[in-house]
């Protein structure tokens, strides 16, 4: 009945539908709004990070006995949080919100590891 009175859906999806009309609770926004505090944190990007505005339209909240927080990916299927930062991060569009990548030393130089030790302490300089 419903899409014999309203012709102009018959071609949207009952979800697609919903989605444009839908809001989401207070707990679904807290839910959503502290998985993706987790997931920037976990990137180590600021709390006020401009992928928190993207990462969070795009969140939806899945699962069947445990909630999760994912993200509709190509083809139809859902990213984690953290994968969907790492193709952020590889978008042009998107390379001033991601800080660059620190210097790194390798593991087994001495002489560098020796040289770098505070800033290694600090977190300026990475060890691979």
């Amino acid at each position: 009945m419903f899409p014999s009175r309203i012709p102009a859906l018959q071609h949207v999806s009952l979800r697609s539908h919903l989605k444009i009309y839908m809001t989401r609770s207070s707990t679904e926004q807290k839910f959503i709004h502290d998985e993706v505090t987790r997931a920037l944190m976990g990137a180590h990007l600021d709390y006020d990070n401009p992928i928190r505005k993207v990462l969070e339209r795009e969140a939806e909240i899945v699962g069947v006995r445990d909630a999760v927080v994912r993200v509709p990916g190509a083809g139809g299927g859902m990213l984690t949080l953290d994968d969907r930062i790492e193709q952020l991060r590889l978008d042009p569009s998107h390379a001033t919100s991601f800080p660059p990548d620190p210097p790194k030393v390798a593991k087994g130089d001495m002489a560098k590891l020796c040289e770098n030790f505070q800033k290694i302490i600090d977190g300026t300089v990475c060890v691979e």
